[in-house]
């Protein structure tokens, strides 16, 4: 966690510098609030209770639904998996890829679907902990911008960040 604190941090000072004025005052305290927060952040992850392995770049055009409309959805493009809460794919897919407004329609809905999906699996995960996971989630997904600037991946070709504006009241 050390190492990848360092490197977060590293990248967020270069991603300052890029955006220069383009990223408000405030933005850049709330990514200072984020790195000093981050090891209690991590505590979560660090447990190693309910992870499962992520496709990490899980958004609609990734994965492949089926003509008749059944219920066989398939992820493609796995380079990013790794072992994580569940949550941060419907972070990614939700928060960063969905406006406001389609958020407020649909995320509730599809987190209580995920939850009685998991439920009626045989996996043992309450409620309120799929709600602090995704909530975290959706807070580390303020890092995304920050890793594709670094790798050079223009502003709107892998996502956008829909509500970022709530986001400095989660630290």
């Amino acid at each position: 966690m050390d190492r990848y604190l360092q490197r977060l941090s590293n990248a967020v000072a270069r991603f300052a510098d890029r955006v220069g004025d383009r990223l408000p005052r405030e933005r850049r305290d709330f990514y200072d609030r984020l790195l000093a927060a981050a090891p209690s952040l991590f505590k979560r992850y660090q447990s190693h209770r309910d992870v499962t392995i992520i496709q990490g770049d899980a958004h609609v055009w990734n994965c492949f639904l089926p003509k008749n409309g059944g219920e066989d959805v398939r992820f493609f493009d796995w380079d990013s998996w790794r072992i994580d809460t569940g949550s941060d794919d419907l972070a990614y897919m939700m928060a960063m890829h969905w406006y406001p407004d389609r958020r407020r329609w649909a995320e509730r809905p599809l987190l209580d679907l995920y939850h009685a999906t998991l439920e009626a699996h045989g996996i043992a995960y309450s409620r309120q902990a799929l709600n602090d996971d995704y909530r975290l989630s959706v807070l580390w997904q303020i890092a995304t911008p920050v890793w594709q600037s670094g790798n050079n991946i223009p502003p709107g070709s892998g996502g956008t960040i829909s509500n970022a504006s709530s986001w400095p009241s989660m630290i």
